[in-house]
């Protein structure tokens, strides 16, 4: 253990201190609506209120906010700028005009911000508030949210957000797990919604139901279609339809104090010059077993032991991952979770290690606490989420259902319900 801990002190690879790279996400399966284009950004979080654990959505209309917190670690910055944009059922931008669906300035300079004390890694915490004075929002629907330095059309990271107008009720919502299906893997979701406010003329065109699980859209799954319409209501329940991978309980550890091992922790340590290096407890694949632990089904939570300001008294330590594996996988392997933005980065990408017979990978991250697993991408561009997390049913995950409505004279697509349903073990 030791040796790999000092081996990863004296390869402090490609951390992002002071670095201009622009890097890209891995895109050839998933539909990214977070993304991170430049290293220097990090801790990206998005959420409903205070409630940093929360889905990204406001009710129109209603006195509600979103915040925004993210770190930047570069140096020589020019000062940023963020704008938003509306974008379809499927987080694709559309063509609706910014005056039918903002109030206010097309482009906004973020005024709330602090620089880090008594950090080894220096770096400057942004916070935003949406609505604000600046920009405040009429339609639902699913938004972007840019950020950029000198041009939107090259942002350094991208943040998905929705509004919802309820004009629909779920007249049925409930996850089918392995005790009714018999499915080992699988989970499968049956939704029937109520629309008297809408007036639907034909619900297999006019209506869309999007499915994410754990704060991302499920990659590769089929989206519920209408099964029957009946006197107001739409069911989307089919018998062969709406599954879902179950996957597995995410993994965890735990930053916050640099002076005892945290969870998941074997071994952190400062160096003379002040830096933290954090050896997580190395891993093996567990796709033919079912690990029962409650976790953040992958979001992370920033926390640092004797903090005033956790937002700029954190610091950033070096998490080593280590996955323990004979043989090289047919692939690339990434740590994915909200530490990644959900996507598959560069920066998350693991190298093997032949001598070690282990893929291993050094990365910055705040203090606190995290979820993350392992995922392999194929060299056919396929994404394979089994290969190491294996699939469970019994896995404890939450899904956001959200009911689009465009009717025949509607120009976008207008987000008239949003739901939560948790599985249960």
């Amino acid at each position: 253990m030791n040796k790999l801990l000092y081996f990863a002190a004296f390869v402090w690879l490609s951390l992002p201190v002071g670095g201009q790279t622009i890097e890209s996400p891995v895109n050839r399966q998933l539909q990214w609506k977070d993304a991170c284009y430049d290293p220097n950004i990090r801790s990206i979080q998005l959420f409903k209120g205070d409630n940093e654990l929360s889905l990204p959505a406001l009710t129109l209309g209603m006195d509600e906010y979103l915040t925004l917190w993210f770190d930047d670690l570069s140096t020589d910055r020019s000062p940023l700028r963020y704008t938003i944009v509306h974008c379809t059922a499927d987080w694709e931008e559309d063509n609706l005009f910014l005056t039918d669906y903002l109030e206010g300035y097309p482009e906004n300079w973020f005024y709330d911000y602090a620089h880090s004390h008594i950090t080894r890694i220096g770096y400057v915490h942004y916070t935003l508030q949406i609505p604000n004075r600046d920009v405040q929002l009429k339609a639902s629907g699913n938004y972007l949210l840019k950020v950029y330095e000198e041009s939107a059309s090259k942002p350094v990271f991208v943040r998905g957000f929705s509004v919802v107008d309820p004009k629909v009720a779920a007249t049925t919502l409930r996850l089918r797990g392995p005790a009714v299906t018999g499915e080992p893997c699988l989970q499968q979701l049956e939704i029937a919604v109520a629309h008297p406010q809408l007036e639907v003329r034909n619900a297999f065109r006019e209506l869309k139901v999007r499915v994410e699980q754990n704060d991302y859209r499920t990659p590769g799954a089929e989206q519920p279609t209408p099964a029957f319409v009946d006197n107001g209501r739409t069911d989307f329940s089919q018998i062969n339809r709406n599954w879902y991978a179950g996957g597995n309980e995410f993994r965890f550890f735990d930053t916050r104090n640099p002076d005892f091992n945290g969870q998941g922790i074997v071994q952190i340590r400062t160096d003379e010059q002040g830096f933290t290096y954090a050896l997580l407890q190395p891993d093996r694949p567990r796709d033919k077993k079912y690990f029962h632990e409650r976790d953040l089904n992958g979001r992370f939570r920033i926390d640092a032991a004797r903090t005033v300001d956790r937002h700029t008294e954190a610091d950033y330590v070096t998490a080593i991952f280590t996955l323990l594996r004979d043989t090289p996988f047919d692939g690339e392997v990434y740590v994915f979770g909200a530490l990644s933005n959900h996507t598959l980065h560069p920066a998350f990408r693991m190298e093997y290690n032949t001598q070690r017979q282990a893929y291993e990978l050094n990365t910055l991250v705040k203090q606190g606490l995290y979820n993350y697993r392992y995922v392999v991408l194929r060299h056919d561009g396929t994404v394979d989420w089994e290969a190491i997390e294996g699939c469970f049913a019994e896995t404890e995950n939450t899904y956001h259902v959200y009911v689009f409505f465009r009717g025949i004279r509607d120009r976008y697509d207008r987000l008239a319900g949003l739901f939560t349903v948790h599985s249960e073990r």
